[in-house]
C-alpha cells in the first residue's frame, strides 16, 4: 500500500513539473515576440519616411541613407520609375538599394524564368514584396547584385542591392518589410 502511494506522489510531482514547465516555457515565448516588434518599432522611429507617387509606394529607410528618384517617360507618359537609397558614394557605394518599376512593359511567369538565367541558380527562391509574387537570387556578372523580381499589377518591380553582402541584403529586407503600396 505504502508504495502505491509514493508512486501516486511521484507521478503526481511529476506532473505538476511537467505543467509548470510547458508554463513557464509558453510565457517565455509569448514576452520574447513583442520585444522583437518592439524593438522593430523603435529601431523604424529612427527612420525616415519616403514616398514614390508614381507608383503609389511609401516605405521607411535608416536616415543615413539618401533617397533619390528617377523618373523616365515619353513626352510625358512614364516608361520607368527608379529610386534609389544610397550610403556612400555614388561610384562606389557602401550600401545601395535600387528599386525599379517598368511602367512600359508587361511583366509575366516568362520574364520571372529569363531572369533565373542570369542568376545563380543555387540562391534562386521564391519571394513576395507585400503580396506580390515573384523571385530572388544573386546576379553574377559584371553588376554582381542581389535582386528580389515580382510582378505588380501586371509589371515588373525589382528591387537590387550592391554590394552584395549579407549585412546589406538584411538591411534590404528590413527596409522592404516597410513598403506599401496603396
Amino acid at each position: 500500500m505504502r508504495s502505491k502511494q509514493l508512486i501516486t506522489l511521484v507521478l503526481l510531482i511529476a506532473v505538476v513539473a511537467v505543467i509548470a514547465y510547458f508554463a513557464y516555457s509558453s510565457k517565455q515565448r509569448n514576452q520574447t515576440t513583442p520585444t522583437s516588434a518592439t524593438q522593430m518599432e523603435q529601431q523604424n522611429a529612427d527612420w525616415q519616411d519616403e514616398t514614390v507617387n508614381e507608383i503609389g509606394l511609401t516605405l521607411q529607410h535608416p536616415k543615413d541613407l539618401v533617397f533619390r528618384k528617377e523618373i523616365a517617360d515619353d513626352n510625358g507618359r512614364i516608361r520607368t520609375v527608379g529610386f534609389f537609397l544610397t550610403k556612400g558614394s555614388e561610384n562606389s557605394p557602401e550600401y545601395q538599394m535600387y528599386g525599379l518599376y517598368q511602367q512600359f512593359k508587361d511583366g509575366s511567369q516568362q520574364d520571372l524564368e529569363l531572369a533565373k538565367k542570369e542568376m545563380d541558380s543555387t540562391t534562386i527562391k521564391e519571394a513576395s514584396i507585400t503580396g506580390y509574387s515573384g523571385i530572388e537570387g544573386l546576379i553574377i556578372g559584371p553588376k554582381t547584385r542581389f535582386i528580389t523580381t515580382v510582378i505588380k499589377d501586371g509589371k515588373l518591380f525589382s528591387v537590387s542591392t550592391i554590394p552584395p553582402t549579407e549585412e546589406n541584403k538584411e538591411l534590404t529586407e528590413q527596409i522592404i518589410a516597410t513598403f506599401d503600396f496603396e
